[in-house]
């Protein structure tokens, strides 16, 4: 695939402002930010117009905050004019320039795949080997602190072979660069470079390690054999290809048969929910941060609620 050029200018086509405006309205949670924006939507898109066709764009500070499920971690959000700005980052300049590079494996934060395609091909593989082998394996593999992990360096370099456009590699590395380490878990454009940082892996998987079964969600990976010592093999040549990439696979990471209780994205083989005892724990969890006062009573309602749906 050759480099692509003349990227940048899609960033400023006042077509393309307000298609990311009206997403990131129909997407925000907090109303009241909503409603500031939409009472000056006409200063702030022409705001955003003239400072990226000017090349003035500075991205803003960030609000960094903590969730807790399905477990912790450290999220980073930004103003409404920052969100806008990076939904076209990321639709005008990175889903054209890596988008198609991408095998179909990798599955998450990408147009009419994610979880539900994810599920797909698990259940393609199990019926796929479960008719060939009475017995057969998955090695699943889970990065340790991947979004905070990425490398800079290597990332710029990858982005480089794919991104022509001066202009464009700028803002692009401008976002990057504003994250102390590793990208932010929260923003449009670090789920599509947290995707793509990973994409020379899973053409390492496919075409040199020669697995035909192989899912990725984000840092969440399946690989499927009839042999355990292979996958013992492939497990050591990933972590010796992660090394490289300066990342390595968390305790998580094991070997299971078919017959064994493995949860790939909150589901077993078969497409089915969490055990019950999971559920209760975590809900266990969710009334001791509620005591704690850290979710408030309505977001525990809805997850007993959400959770007595999927127990049924």
């Amino acid at each position: 695939m050759k480099r692509l050029s003349n990227l940048y200018e899609n960033l400023y086509k006042p077509e393309n402002i307000k298609a990311c405006y009206h997403e990131v309205v129909r997407n925000t949670k907090n109303k009241r930010q909503v409603h500031q924006l939409q009472k000056n939507a006409d200063t702030v898109i022409r705001n955003i117009y003239e400072e990226l066709k000017n090349e003035r764009y500075v991205v803003g500070k960030y609000n960094i905050f903590v969730i807790y499920e399905p477990k912790k971690r450290t999220i980073v959000s930004q103003g409404m004019k920052d969100k806008i700005i990076n939904h076209l980052i990321a639709r005008g300049i990175l889903y054209p320039a890596l988008l198609p590079c991408l095998l179909p494996y990798n599955v998450a934060s990408r147009p009419n795949m994610g979880t539900r395609k994810a599920l797909e091909y698990m259940d393609r593989y199990r019926k796929e080997f479960s008719a060939k082998f009475q017995k057969y394996y998955i090695l699943k593999c889970d990065i340790s602190r991947f979004f905070l992990s990425i490398n800079h360096k290597i990332l710029k370099k990858k982005l480089r072979k794919k991104i022509k456009d001066p202009k464009a590699l700028k803002i692009v590395f401008q976002v990057i660069d504003s994250h102390d380490s590793g990208i932010g878990i929260g923003s449009m454009t670090s789920q599509v470079l947290a995707i793509f940082y990973l994409n020379d892996m899973d053409h390492f998987i496919k075409e040199e390690l020669k697995i035909k079964g192989y899912i990725r969600y984000q840092d969440d990976f399946l690989l499927f054999s009839e042999s355990k010592e292979y996958l013992e093999c492939c497990l050591k040549k990933i972590r010796e290809f992660l090394a490289k990439e300066k990342l390595e696979l968390n305790q998580k990471t094991r070997i299971y048969t078919n017959k064994e209780n493995i949860c790939f994205l909150g589901r077993n083989l078969y497409g089915q929910y969490a055990k019950r005892r999971t559920v209760r724990r975590r809900m266990k969890k969710r009334l001791y941060l509620l005591k704690e006062g850290k979710i408030n009573l309505n977001s525990y309602i809805a997850s007993k609620i959400c959770y007595k749906q999927l127990m049924r």
